[in-house]
């Protein structure tokens, strides 16, 4: 019978040819043919790490604030040392991109890039009328997007100013053609001058969790935007303070004839909005078009209405609305149908339930305990 000294004595002869072993083993990354590049080790930018990287490749990037503007082409994984430690920010001088616009990172031509344990950050030093910032990150010509433990911050012009359509911290996709979509997870979407995420386009889809996206103080803004037939998701989120700040003089509370900014905006059928914390925004959440799925979302201290449906037949359900002028509105400019399902509305300063009609189309809506 073996001893237990000569037994731990097979044990350590094992464990040596284990280890003499485990160079002919393929367990590394180049092994399997990726590539680990790290930045400012083996290249002095992002940029240059991304240009020189093979499709698949990782880009590790060390703590440090790197100025510059990213363009990524190809299938990669960048990773940050976090969100506070490893920061893009806006050079002085920006150059348009694929969309003619200005942007921090852009990700086209198809590729499929993981973002993540970093920053995005402006601000951008142009003006509205001058080099103004487009987007914190931009994804188009059917790239995808997966961000992840990040955040995209400051993405404001100088000074910060309404500028239409611009600052927008995640703006995916465009209105007509191409396409782009995003995954977007754990991530602080902070302080921007437009939007905080913008899906544009019929082909574009957005999945957003556990994420936080806050407007800026200063001036008008809107939340999360799903606008030109795009669809997608918003879950376990907290989306707060969008609001029409002044002066804006385009801001108002006539549906009809003025604009409402909105914690979560969407004009068309399949948007889920579920479990979210909207909380501060002038409206709550915007939908048009119908058959969206709203359910389950805590909706507290709109300025305005908690949440507004326009021109369809929703059903909403499970809800907690507390605070506003009124909880829900009921807006037609085409005829609209609601229906209220355990829908809980609590201290508002006018009718819980408002409708409002123009141009002789009719809004209903049905509350079901």
């Amino acid at each position: 019978m073996a001893t237990p000294l000569l037994r731990a004595a097979v044990r350590l002869s094992l464990c040596v040819v284990t280890v003499i072993a485990c160079p002919l083993v393929a367990t590394s990354a180049a092994a399997d043919g990726r590539h680990d590049l790290v930045v400012p080790r083996d290249y002095p930018t992002i940029q240059a790490a991304v240009d020189a990287a093979d499709a698949g490749d990782r880009i590790a990037v060390r703590p440090g604030v790197y100025r510059e503007q990213v363009v990524i082409d190809k299938d990669l994984s960048i990773v940050g040392s976090g969100d506070r430690r490893t920061t893009i920010r806006a050079p002085r001088t920006l150059t348009p991109g694929t969309d003619r616009a200005n942007s921090i990172v852009e990700i086209n031509n198809g590729a499929s890039v993981s973002l993540s344990r970093l920053a995005v950050s402006g601000p951008g030093s142009g003006t509205c009328k001058n080099g103004a910032l487009g987007s914190g990150v931009r994804v188009l010509e059917g790239a995808h997007l997966d961000l992840g433990h990040a955040a995209v911050t400051h993405i404001t012009d100088t000074p910060v100013t309404p500028c239409p359509r611009s600052a927008v911290a995640v703006r995916i996709g465009t209105p007509t053609a191409g396409s782009g979509s995003a995954t977007i997870r754990h991530t602080e979407i902070t302080g921007y001058q437009g939007a905080g995420v913008v899906v544009l386009g019929a082909a574009s889809t957005a999945t957003i969790e556990h994420s936080t996206v806050t407007g800026h103080p200063r001036v008008s803004t809107n939340g999360i935007e799903f606008v030109a037939r795009s669809r997608g998701r918003v879950s376990w989120s907290t989306v707060g303070d969008n609001e029409c700040r002044e002066p804006d003089p385009g801001c108002g509370p006539d549906f009809f004839s003025e604009v409402q900014k909105a914690g979560i905006l969407a004009d068309s059928p399949g948007t889920v909005l579920r479990h979210n914390r909207i909380v501060g925004n002038q409206v709550g959440i915007h939908v048009s078009g119908g058959a969206a799925d709203i359910g389950h979302n805590k909706i507290r201290r709109s300025s305005y209405v908690g949440i507004a449906l326009e021109d369809g037949s929703f059903t909403v359900d499970r809800n907690r609305i507390r605070g506003g002028v009124h909880g829900v509105a009921v807006i037609a400019s085409a005829d609209t149908r609601a229906v209220l399902d355990g829908v809980r509305i609590t201290r508002t300063s006018g009718a819980p339930v408002q409708t409002f009609e123009c141009c002789g189309f009719t809004a209903t809506a049905t509350q079901q305990r």
